[in-house]
């Protein structure tokens, strides 16, 4: 009985972690390695721009609960500033559509790319601005 439980928490935290077309915990893949391995489907052990995007959009659907086109400040609660609601909810109606997010998804993915090759690396990753978007990357 106890192994037909354990087989079965199993597949739920399994099943969890694969929800979501691959969105996983950020308590999963908070270091730039752990988020390689989970999210980076070419295998280069590298975020392209283009991926960063996929990534972003499927975590913009994933935290929406509502499923409305725009997200609500306390959707995006630990993951963008006051400050970064300002800069980027161009027309102040306290919701960010999708561009607005996919914006900060873009400039965070900049930011974090220090060496401007188009491509994050364990060690961007692992930076202060590559942990800012990976908050926009991973539930």
């Amino acid at each position: 009985m106890s192994h037909t439980l354990f087989r079965l928490g199993a597949a739920a935290a399994l099943t969890g972690l694969l929800s979501l077309g691959g969105i996983v915990s950020a308590a999963a893949a908070t270091s730039g390695k752990d988020a390689l391995a989970l999210l980076n489907k070419d295998g280069d052990d590298t975020f392209e721009i283009v991926e960063v995007i996929d990534l972003g959009t499927k975590l913009f659907v994933a935290i929406n609960p509502d499923g409305d086109t725009t997200l609500e400040k306390d959707e995006t609660k630990g993951r963008l500033t006051d400050a970064d609601w300002k800069a980027v909810n161009k027309d102040s109606d306290q919701t960010l559509e999708m561009d607005e997010w996919l914006a900060v998804v873009r400039a965070r993915f900049n930011a974090a790319d220090t060496n401007k090759d188009g491509k994050l690396t364990v060690k961007e990753l692992d930076a202060p601005a590559g942990q800012k978007l990976l908050l926009l990357i991973v539930k």
